[in-house]
């Protein structure tokens, strides 16, 4: 099975993120996450050795904020509406010092955004893959509970994390701050 999804241009060498499949009406919806299992191509040479949910419980706080030596994950936001930012680490990058960032989750914030929005209730469900040594965080814009679902190209290790905090990640306070958010989480 082929996978069907479009690919929305980040400004991050290997920094990947499509909107898949995906089928609704006034009874609910289905978003296909991963077309085809472990055959499909994002999966089918990476080992996975971790599948996780990370969940943020409170407006404004972020989850994550690291990046890792060897472990490549693939991210669905499933419930909330979270800010998901990212700067490229990787040395000798072509992207090195680039960040992009979007926003993901069930729907749409009331307020003022400054990123592209992919959001459930607009029937898009949004696969971000994140490769080795690109700085991932999230951070909830509402009230509701954020969750998470991941897969990991390796288990976990603490050994395998940079987790500088956000607030020395070059444009990232400056980003929270029109958000409302704060850095230092």
């Amino acid at each position: 099975m082929q996978d069907s999804f479009e690919k929305i241009p980040t400004t991050i060498e290997g920094l990947e993120l499509n909107l898949t499949k995906f089928i609704g009406d006034a009874r609910g919806f289905l978003a296909e996450m991963l077309q085809g299992g472990w055959e499909n191509p994002l999966v089918k040479d990476v080992p996975i050795g971790n599948i996780y949910s990370s969940v943020a419980t409170g407006k404004h706080i972020g989850r994550a904020a690291h990046f890792h030596f060897k472990n490549r994950e693939i991210f669905f936001t499933l419930t909330g509406t979270a800010l998901w930012l990212f700067h490229d680490f990787r040395e000798g990058s072509p992207t090195f010092g680039q960040s992009w960032g979007y926003i993901a989750g069930m729907k749409k914030p009331e307020m003022t955004v400054h990123h592209p929005v992919y959001v459930l209730e607009e029937k898009h469900m949004a696969r971000v893959v994140v490769p080795t040594g690109v700085y991932h965080a999230y951070w909830p814009l509402t009230e509701e509970v954020v969750m998470v679902v991941a897969l990991a190209s390796v288990p976990h290790d603490d050994a395998d994390y940079d987790r500088r905090k956000p607030a020395v990640v070059p444009g990232f306070p400056e980003v929270l701050s029109a958000y409302g958010s704060v850095a230092s989480t």
